[in-house]
């Protein structure tokens, strides 16, 4: 159990390496993108090469996304302190928020479908 915990640490700390990176390259060419975004591509092209194995990152990643939840508790919570802007605009949020997500779901599923199509004929 030792072990595994330490392997999960180094693998978060990994992760966070890509981000401190990310945030560098952000910084020094003054790019309007997230540092973690560019961090989170840099490791994604990282890996799609296959310079660096997925196995090095899985534990890791699997903890955070397991924990995720807690993480976003604290900004919900935040929420609360804005409740007159949240009555007052809610109806504008909602039609966003229930747009947006359907705009999601919809691009999702015809990149997924797309990629499984790509994949099905290169298989054959």
């Amino acid at each position: 159990m030792n072990m595994k915990f330490t392997k999960i640490l180094v693998q978060i700390a990994a992760l966070y390496v890509f981000y401190m990176v990310g945030t560098w390259v952000q910084e020094m060419l003054n790019i309007p993108i997230p540092g973690s975004l560019i961090g989170m591509f840099l490791l994604l092209v990282l890996l799609s090469l296959k310079v660096l194995p997925v196995k090095w990152f899985d534990l890791g990643a699997e903890t955070l996304v397991a924990i995720m939840p807690f993480l976003l508790i604290p900004p919900t919570l935040g929420l609360m302190n804005y409740g007159a802007f949240f009555m007052s605009k809610g109806i504008s949020l909602f039609i966003t928020i229930v747009a947006s997500t359907f705009l999601i779901i919809i691009v999702a599923g015809h990149t997924g479908q797309y990629l499984a199509n790509r994949k099905e004929r290169e298989s054959r």
